[in-house]
C-alpha cells in the first residue's frame, strides 16, 4: 500500500548531493513516506549508485535517458503520482533534523493549503533586463528547492506547469515578466482561490540547500564558479561520509 505521501528527488550528475539527500530525507522525515528518484541522464556514475540503493529500499528509481528537466519532471510527477501529497525536492538538499516532513504535512492540513513552500521568493529592487534588452522583472515563486502540493486540490483546477516562461507586464508597456520554475504554477494557484502556505522562517533551518549543483553539466561558468562548486562538492561528501555511518533503515511507505 502507498503511503499518502510521495517525495520526489530530480537529478541529473549530483551523484554525492543526491545520496545525502536520500540519506537524510529518510533520517529526518519522522513518518512513512514514498521516495522516486528521477534521473535526466546521468553520466558520473549515479545510475549504479542509485539500483544499489534501490535494491536495499531507499528508492524507487526512474531514468530518462535522452534528458529530462528539472520542470519536467514536477510536470510528469504532478500529472502521475498516485499519493495525495507530492514533494519536490531538490538534490542538492541535506535535511539536518528531525520531523521535517511531518511539520509540511501539518501545515498543509492546519492551513487546507494546497500548497506549502519553505518560503515565497520575491526577487524586487534590482533593474532587470530579458535578453533582448527589455526591462524586465520576476514574479514571485515558492522555492524550487522544496515544494510540498496537495494534488487532490490542484488537479483539474491548476492547468499550468512549472516551466520557465515570460509575459508581457500589463502594468508597464513594453516590459515584460519572468517565471522561473513554480512561479507561473504559483500565479495559477492564487487565481483560482486555492489556499497556500509559506514555513515560518525559522523553519528552513532544518535544511540545508548548497545550490547551484543541478542541471550545470553544459552551462559556461566562470573560474571563481568553479572553485565555489569544488568547495560544495567537498562539503557533500564529507557529509555523505558522515550520513552514511548515521543512517537508518529506509522508511517504507
Amino acid at each position: 500500500m502507498s503511503a499518502a505521501v510521495r517525495i520526489h528527488v530530480a537529478t541529473l550528475d549530483t551523484a554525492a548531493a543526491t545520496e545525502l539527500c536520500i540519506r537524510t530525507i529518510h533520517r529526518f522525515a519522522g513518518m512513512p513516506f514514498d521516495l522516486v528518484v528521477g534521473d535526466g541522464g546521468s553520466t558520473d556514475g549515479s545510475l549504479q549508485r542509485f539500483r544499489r540503493l534501490e535494491r536495499a529500499g531507499w528508492l524507487h528509481l526512474e531514468v530518462a535517458p535522452d534528458g529530462r528537466r528539472h520542470a519536467e519532471w514536477l510536470n510528469l510527477w504532478t500529472q502521475v503520482c498516485p499519493a495525495r501529497y507530492a514533494v519536490f525536492v531538490d538534490s542538492d538538499m541535506q535535511f539536518l533534523r528531525p520531523n521535517w516532513l511531518v511539520d509540511l504535512v501539518a501545515e498543509a492540513e492546519r492551513t487546507h493549503a494546497a500548497m506549502v513552500t519553505s518560503r515565497i521568493q520575491r526577487l524586487e529592487g534590482d533593474a532587470h533586463t530579458d535578453r533582448s534588452g527589455k526591462p524586465m522583472r520576476w514574479a514571485p515563486r515558492p522555492t524550487p528547492w522544496l515544494i510540498f502540493v496537495d494534488l487532490e486540490q490542484i488537479r483539474g483546477t491548476v492547468e499550468t506547469g512549472f516551466g520557465f516562461r515570460f509575459r508581457d507586464d500589463p502594468e508597464h508597456p513594453g516590459s515584460r515578466i519572468a517565471y522561473d520554475t513554480g512561479a507561473a504554477f504559483f500565479e495559477e494557484l492564487q487565481a483560482r482561490g486555492l489556499a497556500w502556505s509559506a514555513m515560518p522562517d525559522a523553519w528552513s533551518d532544518c535544511y540545508r540547500h548548497y545550490g547551484g549543483m543541478t542541471w550545470v553539466r553544459n552551462e559556461p561558468m566562470s573560474r571563481a564558479r568553479r572553485v565555489k562548486l569544488l568547495g560544495k562538492g567537498l562539503r557533500i561528501r564529507a557529509n555523505l561520509v558522515r550520513a552514511r555511518l548515521t543512517s537508518r533503515r529506509p522508511h517504507r511507505g
